[in-house]
């Protein structure tokens, strides 16, 4: 964990800049820029944790297995805002002093939030269940370590889904995207390998003919085709992880699947199911 803890510390560090600076600097005496600015930077770190954490790409961005916590600005944004809440106008020390503080828990909270998660929803233990050269998921939450142990035997490094668990700061409800990639990362460059982001297009990923790759699917809201949902036990916005591990003779991709193990995919339902997050070993 000591690249979680140096990202950690320097997140602390920058955030607590970015308060000091707002509160000197970035403020009206009358206020009214103030509290837009307050209004602003609390919208901000509301919606980048809905709609911008954890996303893949953010690790081309900063390429380091804590991309995690390096990415998450919704600390820099609750730490603006709590710089702006001590500069309210016209309003008592107590409450800019608890609001500030608020905002500076959120900001801490949101830089720690991947060991908090963790210790607030402990990980299952894992296993090595293998079939097919396919490991299989010992619980629901374990997805994504099964299928990066599924992805590293295709390039003849031989993990468990037990030893991926921790390092993909995987917990009872599931692994983060950017986990996963910390987990592959921190594997790969044990042995001398690199990690690649693929690009978001089924036909580069189809051009480049370049197998085993860890893909992110889900099954969208309101598709018609029922069987999805009903014969193969997909639940509509329902992340899961596998590996495409090659092509067939007809077109189709083979496909391990922690939760079932060897399939073969249409092209369709990879169009449907994967929406542009994968990641190759080199």
């Amino acid at each position: 964990m000591t690249d979680i803890t140096i990202a950690i510390a320097v997140m602390i560090a920058i955030s607590l800049t970015l308060g000091l600076l707002t509160a000197k600097f970035f403020y009206t005496v009358k206020g009214q820029w103030t509290m837009l600015g307050l209004a602003m930077s609390v919208l901000a770190m509301v919606y980048f944790l809905f709609y911008g954490s954890g996303q893949l790409i953010l690790a081309r961005i900063v390429p380091s297995s804590a991309a995690i916590v390096y990415t998450n600005f919704a600390a820099f944004f609750a730490a603006m805002g709590a710089g702006w809440a001590w500069r309210l106008p016209e309003t008592p020390m107590w409450r800019r002093a608890g609001l500030s503080l608020l905002l500076c828990g959120a900001s801490l909270a949101a830089t720690c939030w991947p060991l908090l998660s963790i210790a607030v929803r402990p990980p299952p233990n894992g296993g090595d269940d293998w079939e097919n050269g396919v490991a299989r998921q010992t619980s629901w939450a374990t997805c994504s370590p099964a299928a990066a142990a599924t992805l590293f035997h295709g390039e003849g490094i031989e993990i468990s889904e037990r030893e991926l668990i921790p390092l993909c700061l995987t917990d009872s409800s599931g692994t983060p995207t950017l986990g996963l990639y910390r987990g592959v990362r921190l594997v790969a460059k044990e042995y001398g390998r690199s990690v690649t982001i693929v690009e978001p297009s089924l036909q580069r990923l189809i051009s480049d003919d370049d197998w085993p790759v860890l893909i992110a699917v889900e099954l969208p809201f309101g598709v018609e085709d029922r069987r999805y949902a009903d014969q193969w036990g997909w639940i509509p916005g329902m992340g899961h992880s596998v590996v495409a591990l090659g092509r067939t003779e007809d077109g189709g991709f083979l496909i391990g699947d922690p939760s079932v193990g060897l399939e073969i995919w249409r092209e369709d339902d990879m169009k449907l199911l994967w929406h542009g997050n994968g990641i190759r070993v080199q």
